[in-house]
């Protein structure tokens, strides 16, 4: 589910681990290595979850802990025994649009947690985005859009404007972003085809294996027409920014 962003949220975080029984870590360490006996790729990194939440007149306090990767897809895909254990994963992201009016999806590769599934550029928290106790979801939203189309947020027009919140099939706080970039879809092409060669060139980790652009006008039918898995909030994000 998908709702727009009415009042600021401020990430406050502390320096500790969200606590969880033992015998659901144990049940974690299991789950992680099976997954990965089946895809070696994978990275049991470092990450963030909400642990609770106040709501004031002027703004929304998120109290965010530490967690790792392992326990978010655990809690995501197996689901907890109760809900003050589950673990809410902080993500962001941004619907990029061309100068030709097509939005950018990206496919992820084969050696991810979900091969071939679309969604737009973005991803988790780490360290690197906790300014003086605050978890900067801007900075964040920087840095996965470097890492994963080169480009800089610095030089795209947007707003942060929606937030996806936790469903059945999703454990996570996901902020939506809307950017304009003034390129074409065959020129951001041209682009990525060129940061994929240096990405693997310098051995680096390439999480998107292709671009997909959908036009704009017709975005939702040709998001349904591809086969490909989805991520739970894209086409719900797609409707809403059609809709208005």
């Amino acid at each position: 589910m998908i709702k727009q962003i009415t009042k600021p949220i401020i990430l406050k975080y502390e320096n500790r681990l969200f606590n969880l029984p033992i015998e659901i870590e144990e049940d974690i360490k299991k789950f992680w290595n099976k997954l990965v006996k089946e895809n070696p790729n994978l990275f049991n990194g470092e990450n963030h979850c909400v642990e609770s939440i106040i709501e004031y007149n002027e703004y929304i306090e998120m109290k965010v802990v530490k967690t790792n990767y392992a326990s978010y897809l655990y809690s995501e895909r197996i689901g907890m025994p109760d809900e003050k254990f589950r673990v809410i994963h902080i993500w962001s992201g941004i619907l990029l649009e061309t100068k030709d009016n097509y939005f950018v999806i990206g496919e992820m590769g084969e050696t991810t947690s979900v091969p071939k599934c679309l969604q737009i550029p973005g991803g988790g928290t780490s360290e690197e985005d906790i300014k003086n106790d605050i978890l900067d979801i801007n900075i964040n939203l920087k840095r996965e859009l470097k890492e994963e189309l080169n480009l800089n947020l610095d030089n795209i027009k947007y707003e942060m404007k929606y937030l996806e919140i936790p469903s059945e099939k999703r454990s996570v706080y996901g902020f939506l972003a809307i950017g304009k970039i003034d390129i074409t879809k065959q020129e951001l092409n041209k682009h990525f085809e060129n940061y994929k060669e240096y990405i693997k060139e310098n051995n680096l980790e390439q999480e998107f294996s292709k671009l997909v652009f959908l036009s704009k006008n017709n975005a939702l039918k040709e998001l349904d027409e591809l086969d490909n898995p989805k991520r739970e909030y894209l086409r719900d994000f797609i409707e809403i920014l059609n809709n208005n």
